[in-house]
């Protein structure tokens, strides 16, 4: 996605309103004919699609002069995407899908301050109680890890159960050196694990090159759709890369839900197809 190629209406704001006051300082300074004096909107990715960082206000100041396109940039700062999140999903809750919905969300500075900050105050406040966070798989949580293994299966239906024939295998696998190639991390909220990422490394003399294969990465369904699953995913290519390992390999679910993902994976492109080989 070329951000030069964006126009106002392609981008998903990150908040639903704008202030009347700060809009008519906007547009007092506003030469549509020369927007060098303006510093460009900032803009990220959330699962595939342009989200606006900021500069909403000069968003709206832009489209009121007549302006479909308006100085854009990467957003290269790290980010509390949870808050982002949310923001985002309280947008297109309230149809806030596009810049050119703002223009009907335009409000006094008082109404402005108890609609949108006091919300967001509110807002950060339950990012922080509901917060995902990742941190590796090790013999430790694997109690953790048989509680979701528990829960997922509650909730679809799985080709095999949790036995002892399982958990012996999972316990041994730490202690195993055939598994040090092995990467797992898992996502925790309210102390419990909601999903989990598993990947191997695949050294291979046929050109040098050490890639990893996604073995496969899950999430609790009633918390899906809340940024494990990119959170798991980022971590696992935060950790190849620290390995200088520049290629992840995975098999693509069938089903449309993981297609979705899978398809909003930034940086990535399906290729071939997949092939199971039993070794009997």
């Amino acid at each position: 996605m070329e951000i030069n190629e964006l126009k106002l209406s392609d981008l998903q704001p990150s908040q639903f309103y704008i202030s009347q006051k700060k809009l008519e300082a906007v547009e007092n300074r506003l030469n549509p004919a020369d927007l060098s004096g303006f510093e460009p909107i900032p803009v990220k990715l959330l699962d595939g699609r342009p989200v606006m960082t900021d500069g909403h206000t000069r968003a709206a100041a832009a489209l009121r002069a007549g302006l479909s396109a308006f100085p854009l940039v990467w957003d290269e700062d790290e980010l509390d995407w949870d808050m982002y999140r949310a923001c985002v999903k309280a947008c297109r809750e309230q149809g806030i899908t596009s810049c050119t919905d703002l223009l009907q969300r335009i409000i006094p500075e008082e109404e402005y301050r108890i609609k949108w900050d006091q919300w967001c105050d509110m807002m950060q406040a339950e990012t922080e109680k509901n917060r995902i966070t990742v941190r590796p798989f090790t013999e430790q949580e694997i109690p953790d890890v048989l509680a979701f293994e528990q829960a997922i299966r509650e909730e679809e239906e799985w080709g095999w159960q949790i036995d002892e024939q399982y958990i012996k295998s999972v316990t041994e696998s730490f202690r195993d050196s055939r598994f040090s190639n092995s990467l797992s991390f898992l996502a925790y909220q309210h102390n419990r694990v909601i999903g989990r990422i598993d990947a191997s490394l695949i050294p291979s003399h046929f050109d040098g090159s050490v890639k990893a294969y996604l073995d496969w990465i899950c999430v609790v369904k009633q918390c899906r759709h809340q940024g494990a699953a990119q959170k798991l995913l980022s971590a696992l290519r935060a950790a190849l890369k620290e390995m200088n390992v520049d290629t992840l390999i995975g098999l693509t679910a069938s089903n449309d839900e993981a297609q979705r993902f899978y398809k909003a994976v930034p940086d990535s492109v399906m290729r071939d197809t997949g092939i199971w080989i039993d070794i009997k």
